[in-house]
């Protein structure tokens, strides 16, 4: 579609007899590949005269009499990927809460908010896809497949639609319970049911994630315990605060710790690097400086994965630098932690960067000795 006209970049349209539906990708590769996935999905089902065809590959092998050993390695192959495809979603519709969609309580929702931590119905989706990527982040349980990652069925373990709810419905009233008159703005708010409409669907969920009116704010809940839970790899209490804070992911240390080494503005450019901060010499330890550290570098210095994937899907900047001039990847460099450093190469973390010691994150690296990790090596140099 034209985005220009609708001041909206990669939207794409999808007709059906009943509705027009205009959704939004992040970037322009995933508007490919979401087009793509839909008109391959439309032209198998065209194709497809029964409900439950075969792939291709057995009806070849059945036309020719006989299947290669290749055909039957893929078959297997292609069985493998299904099951643990079959398996993720059952994990995830596991979950309490996860039976029933987080919005309107329609049972077995195939799709799901990244960011939220939730599942939804297909309806629902269409809903969140017009907040905005910047507010919800929908995937599909079925058609994306390489999307649910252990990383990712790991968060929604930690959230899920029953925890999410209890922040974001905070002052929802419950069935059976009064409300609140001296809150006229919710007075007449109710959770939509399945068989509504879906603007009264949608207008309830712009309520809930963009006017905010059912989250119980706290603003003080930023400054009390976000640290201890980064450290403990608390990811509920990361998010409760986050969000009931209506906080930043991308704050600094320094916003939370009046423990600052160095006066700003510096002029002398030497204590920019690290090699030349008493407070690492001192330690002995890069993180022995925690100033102008996000909480995405606070979560990758204690290895936590899934925490730094949660900070990355509400928005933090993988590509942040420090007081120090290092990255995140910098700093899962400097622990020696190759699984968490491959992690953020695969997200986007950008290798050019240099640290305030002119070196990049894979010249630190190559201070810790040789590469041996094929796959890590194949990440920093392409």
């Amino acid at each position: 579609m034209d985005a220009e006209e609708n001041d909206l970049r990669f939207c794409f349209r999808v007709i059906t007899p009943m509705k027009a539906y205009t959704l939004q990708a992040e970037t322009e590769a995933d508007q490919k590949d979401w087009i793509e996935k839909i008109t391959g999905v439309i032209a198998s089902l065209l194709n497809s005269p029964f409900p439950h065809q075969p792939p291709y590959g057995n009806l070849a092998a059945e036309r020719h009499g006989s299947a290669s050993s290749l055909d039957s390695a893929a078959s297997l192959e292609e069985s493998k990927s299904s099951e643990a495809h079959s398996d993720a979603i059952n994990h995830l519709r596991n979950i309490p809460g996860n039976d029933s969609c987080a919005e309107c309580r329609s049972p077995d929702p195939d799709w799901a908010s990244l960011n939220l931590g939730i599942l939804i119905c297909i309806e629902c989706s269409g809903a969140h896809r017009n907040l905005g990527v910047h507010i919800s982040k929908v995937r599909s349980l079925r058609l994306d497949v390489k999307i649910w990652e252990p990383v990712i069925i790991d968060l929604f373990r930690a959230l899920g639609n029953d925890y999410n709810n209890s922040i974001w419905e905070a002052l929802l009233p419950k069935e059976g319970q009064g409300m609140d008159e001296s809150n006229s703005t919710i007075l007449f708010m109710e959770k939509p049911k399945p068989t509504d409409a879906f603007s009264i669907k949608e207008r309830f969920i712009q309520s809930k994630y963009v006017d905010k009116l059912l989250i119980a704010k706290d603003t003080n809940q930023i400054t009390i315990g976000i640290l201890e839970a980064i450290r403990t790899n608390d990811v509920r209490a990361v998010y409760h605060i986050l969000v009931l804070a209506d906080a930043s992911p991308n704050m600094t240390y320094d916003e939370l710790n009046n423990d600052v080494n160095h006066v700003l503005p510096v002029t002398d450019r030497k204590l920019f690097d690290p090699a030349s901060c008493e407070k690492i010499e001192d330690s002995g330890k890069p993180e022995g400086c925690l100033q102008g550290c996000s909480l995405l570098h606070l979560a990758c210095q204690h290895g936590h994965p899934v925490l730094v994937e949660l900070l990355l899907l509400l928005g933090a900047d993988i590509n942040k630098q420090d007081f120090h001039g290092r990255t995140p990847l910098h700093h899962c460099v400097q622990k020696s932690n190759d699984a968490l450093t491959k992690h953020l190469l695969k997200r986007g973390a950008r290798t050019t960067i240099k640290d305030g010691g002119g070196l990049t994150a894979l010249e630190r690296r190559m201070e810790l000795g040789a590469i041996t990790d094929e796959e890590l090596f194949i990440l920093f140099v392409r």
